[in-house]
Formats: structure tokens, C-alpha cells, sequence
């Protein structure tokens, strides 16, 4: 009687072995698993593939508050169109238009001492961004880019320069020059 027992038992362990695979227990609780997994790192993914949009706004503003300071090392104005600036800024994409409010290209003060130029966000997603080159007089040079605070589809208020550097409007951070 013990050895029946004892083989039957091994042939259903050996039988087991053979058949393999995974419980219905142990499948429900890998896909809850990840699921879990999946609910918290979308959202931050979400926010990494906005990043990256916005990242090319940021990239034309800053490409233009460059070529205005070459432009005006070279003229001792600022360009008021940015065919002039030759840096290859488009005036709309998928995600941002570019220029400022009036449709100019660029917006210069009126004692031509400051350039203001805006990505204006087209998805509500994504944030909108200005730049700003201000000069001093006195040689001194300052420029800035400011992004909008919360996402939204319209631009943010032009920033204003002085002495201490360029300043966001209310509703939008500074992020560099």
C-alpha cells in the first residue's frame, strides 16, 4: 500500500510537470500587475511627449533672440522680418505658430531697441513661449525666453526688458536666455 501510494504520487507530480503552464490565478494577477504599472506611467509619458513639443518652440525662440543679437551686431538694429535673420524658422508647424500678435514676423519697440517674438501654442496641451533681446544702450545686451505657466492655445503677454534682464509677463516663467 505504501509503495502504490508513493507512485501514484510521483506520476502525478510527473504528469503536472508535463502539462506546464500557469494558473487563471496567476495570469489575473500579472495582468493587474500591469495594468497598475501601466495607470502611473502613462501620464508621465503623456507629459515627456508634450515636453518634447514644446522643446521645438523653445529651440525657433532661440534661434531667433540669436540671430537678432548677430543682426545687430552687424546693423545695430533690430531685423524686422526673420527672413533677414536667415535662421530658418518657419511661421507655423503641426503643434506651434510663430511670430508676434500683429503678424509681423517680429515686433520691435518703438525706439527700435527690443524684439519680442512668440510660439504660439495650437493645441491646448501645450504651453506657449515668447522671446524677448533687449538692449540696454550701454552695451549691454539682454535677452529671455518665457514660457506660459498653465497649457493653453493663446500666447502669452509680451515680456519687457530693463537693465536687470528680461521680465515674463504675469502669466508666465521665466526659462533662460
Amino acid at each position: 500500500m505504501k509503495t502504490s501510494f508513493t507512485y501514484n504520487l510521483l506520476k502525478h507530480f510527473r504528469d503536472k510537470k508535463d502539462q506546464g503552464g500557469f494558473t487563471l490565478i496567476e495570469l489575473l494577477v500579472v495582468i493587474i500587475i500591469i495594468g497598475i504599472l501601466a495607470a502611473i506611467a502613462l501620464p508621465s509619458f503623456l507629459n515627456q511627449a508634450n515636453r518634447a513639443r514644446e522643446s521645438e518652440a523653445s529651440n525657433y525662440v532661440g534661434a531667433v533672440n540669436r540671430g537678432q543679437q548677430a543682426y545687430f551686431l552687424e546693423k545695430l538694429v533690430y531685423a524686422t522680418d526673420a527672413g533677414l535673420l536667415e535662421v530658418g524658422v518657419p511661421e507655423q508647424t503641426d503643434n506651434f505658430d510663430y511670430g508676434d500678435e500683429g503678424g509681423d514676423f517680429t515686433g520691435l519697440s518703438a525706439n527700435e531697441t527690443s524684439a519680442i517674438f512668440h510660439a504660439t501654442a495650437r493645441k491646448a496641451s501645450l504651453k506657449s513661449f515668447a522671446g524677448m533681446i533687449y538692449n540696454t544702450g550701454a552695451q549691454r545686451e539682454v535677452t529671455g525666453i518665457c514660457r506660459a505657466d498653465t497649457a493653453a492655445a493663446s500666447a502669452i503677454g509680451d515680456p519687457t526688458g530693463d537693465a536687470n534682464g528680461v521680465n515674463c509677463a504675469n502669466n508666465s516663467t521665466s526659462i533662460g536666455g
